[in-house]
């Protein structure tokens, strides 16, 4: 069995605390992609506050369906949610070019097969200057995430952003289970 399973001391991934590593304040504007159950998008909506805006995107439209829930219950305006499929091109056509301070990958790289045409879309709507944060499970086995196999580590990651042309920024704290990259247009 694994003890630190059951260790208080380890904590998952707090959404804001490494939002706001990353540079995230008020009044910007955040594209969540791949947002799941909208983890970093409702926490962004918080921190963004009611000028700002999140476009939180996803294919499922019942993780759609919990955010737009979720954000209502936490009394959260700056929604935007788009159901789209990453892997195809100009899959986020709706969201302007030039409009986005930061792109967040949370978990997501690792589950898309053709991931060009998602970096290609995220460049084109991030202002310059803006910040890409990317989440993804450690090599490291445990009891969450996908299988290890499956997983991609930050060479692979710093590939792919090179390849879209994004400069490496740093890293931010993540927990035991996942790493943290930044990069920028």
């Amino acid at each position: 069995m694994n003890n630190f399973v059951f260790d208080p001391s380890l904590k998952f991934l707090d959404p804001e605390r490494t939002l706001f590593a990353a540079g995230l304040s008020a009044n910007h504007t955040v594209a969540d992609l791949g947002t799941g159950s909208g983890y970093y998008a409702l926490a962004a909506g918080k921190i963004v506050g009611e000028q700002g805006l999140v476009y939180a995107v996803d294919i499922l439209e019942t993780s759609l369906d919990h955010i737009s829930a979720e954000g209502r219950m936490q009394g959260l305006k700056n929604f935007k949610l788009m159901r789209a499929d990453l892997e195809q091109d100009n899959s986020c056509a709706t969201i302007p070019t030039g409009s986005v301070d930061l792109v967040i990958f949370a978990n997501i790289l690792h589950q898309i097969k053709n991931q060009m045409p998602l970096l290609t879309e995220a460049y084109r709507m991030a202002k310059t200057g803006a910040k890409f944060l990317v989440i993804e499970w450690n090599d490291q086995p445990g009891p969450l995430g996908p299988p290890v196999a499956e997983r991609i580590g930050p060479a692979v990651v710093n590939k792919l952003a090179a390849g879209a042309t994004l400069k490496p920024a740093g890293s931010v704290e993540a927990d035991i289970y996942h790493y943290g990259l930044l990069f920028i247009k």
